[in-house]
């Protein structure tokens, strides 16, 4: 039709590929190329920028630290389990109360073992029931009861020690002075036999004036009492630990190692 222009093609934007077929899929190709390297390179940087920020805390995250099994808790181990079911709630009165359900497979996979010596947890003891709303939290196939891991309790709070009281150093007890003996050697050496001489007292001085205190000299043989410096008691925490209980049921039929760990902490 007169009225309607002719279609326009790349050709006709680009004379120099008209009649061309190989230059025009080599200038696609190129073109497809940069723009999947500029693409690569922006996903880069945003991720080298991202990299240092902790993210989004999930529920799971709460709850693995509230139970104190978060891999940041544990830097030193180079593994972590990931549990299978993962609840993080509040008790009524606002505690906060996490449940966790790991499953192991054992055999040639990381087992039971393994699971207690990477975070550092007791065999399991006595069987126990399961508690209520830990069965009401999870909602799945949890047994009745199970051998409950015997949680090590917090350390007792150290009593602090007593001021210190000043303790004087006792007098020496006055020993008897011996007598220097003459210095002249004709002297006859003193009879044992012999009476000691009497001496009178002295009478009592007539008191003119109130005596004025006698100095303390470098002399005195009495020292004054010292004080013994005691380093006052350092400030223990006062927040109250977690508490966590822990059920481990091995599974029927399984593998070794095989076990479900159910988990119920508190903060």
């Amino acid at each position: 039709m007169d009225g309607i222009p002719p279609e326009r093609t790349v050709t006709d934007s680009w004379p120099a590929l008209h009649g061309r077929p190989v230059l025009r899929r080599t200038v696609a190709v190129g073109l497809v190329l940069c723009v999947s390297v500029a693409a690569a390179l922006v996903v880069r940087g945003v991720n080298a920028l991202t990299a240092g920020g902790t993210g989004r805390e999930t529920d799971r995250d709460r709850a693995e630290r509230l139970a104190g099994l978060h891999p940041s808790q544990h830097p030193g181990v180079g593994r972590f389990y990931v549990p299978v079911g993962a609840v993080y709630t509040h008790t009524s009165d606002g505690a906060p109360v996490a449940y966790l359900h790991y499953r192991l497979g054992g055999g040639r996979a990381p087992g039971l073992g393994d699971f207690l010596s990477a975070y550092d947890l007791p065999a399991p003891g006595p069987v126990a029931p399961l508690p209520a709303d830990l069965l009401a939290a999870l909602g799945g196939d949890e047994p009745a009861e199970a051998p409950e891991l015997p949680d090590s309790p917090p350390p007792p709070a150290a009593a602090p020690s007593p001021s210190a009281t000043p303790t004087p150093a006792e007098s020496p007890s006055p020993e008897a002075t011996p007598t220097p003996e003459s210095d002249d050697p004709l002297a006859e050496p003193a009879d044992p036999a012999d009476p000691a001489p009497v001496v009178a007292p002295a009478p009592d001085p007539v008191p003119d004036e109130p005596a004025a205190p006698a100095e303390p000299t470098p002399d005195d043989p009495t020292p004054s009492p010292t004080w013994t410096p005691t380093p006052s008691p350092t400030a223990l925490p006062t927040h109250t630990p977690t508490a966590r209980r822990i059920y481990v049921a091995t599974i029927s039929g399984g593998l070794p190692g095989a076990a479900d760990i159910y988990i119920r902490a508190t903060g």
